[in-house]
């Protein structure tokens, strides 16, 4: 068992209003979810939820405590105010610390200062599926791209993941590659940010 604890609180009444209320308060709604499991409506506290969510990311295996029981979870979905960024609704499934769940991660570009000024950046791929235990699920995968030579790529396949980490995404898959600065006309393109082909 993780030492990542939030208490919650049944979440008596649901709907537009009512989450509206809640966020008023300084609180977050949500549904706790699971096999074999009921339900819950819940609501968490939003500055613990967001500082558990800054250090642990959106993956982090939590225990709940719902009325009394605690159980690990682990964050399914995360919905987003458009505008602001606020969390303003979380899903959370009960998972079973010996069964193997599916996760996706987000990828995170290492040295990326080492080829910026050779090349442009572009990163097709900005998470990828996994399966393991819910105890192994990394906060994120870190590449190195700092010896990516111009007009290359990284695929799937050229990483390297530990032993307990299934990954579901194609081998084939580019994750990054580094484009020539140059143009069709042969002329040099400033490269101020990296692109983002999804």
């Amino acid at each position: 068992m993780n030492d990542i604890h939030i208490n919650c609180n049944i979440r008596n009444e649901t709907g537009k209003n009512a989450c509206h209320r809640i966020r008023n308060n300084g609180q977050i709604p949500g549904i706790i979810y699971g096999r074999n499991f009921s339900n819950y409506s819940v609501q968490f506290d939003a500055n613990e939820l967001n500082k558990i969510i800054k250090e642990y990311g959106e993956n982090a295996l939590i225990n709940v405590e719902v009325e009394g029981n605690t159980f690990p979870a682990m964050i399914k979905e995360i919905q987003r105010n458009p505008i602001k960024g606020d969390i303003i609704h979380v899903d959370l499934q009960k998972v079973y610390e010996t069964e193997r769940i599916h996760a996706t991660i987000p990828i995170v570009l290492k040295g990326k200062e080492y080829v910026k000024n050779i090349g442009v950046i572009q990163q097709q791929l900005k998470n990828i599926e996994i399966e393991c235990l819910p105890t192994q699920v990394p906060k994120n995968i870190t590449i190195d791209i700092s010896n990516l030579l111009t007009g290359h790529s990284l695929r799937v396949s050229d990483v390297e993941f530990g032993e307990e980490i299934s990954v579901l995404n194609d081998k084939n898959e580019i994750i990054v590659s580094l484009a020539s600065m140059k143009n069709e006309d042969g002329e040099e393109v400033e490269n101020e940010e990296e692109t983002n082909l999804i």
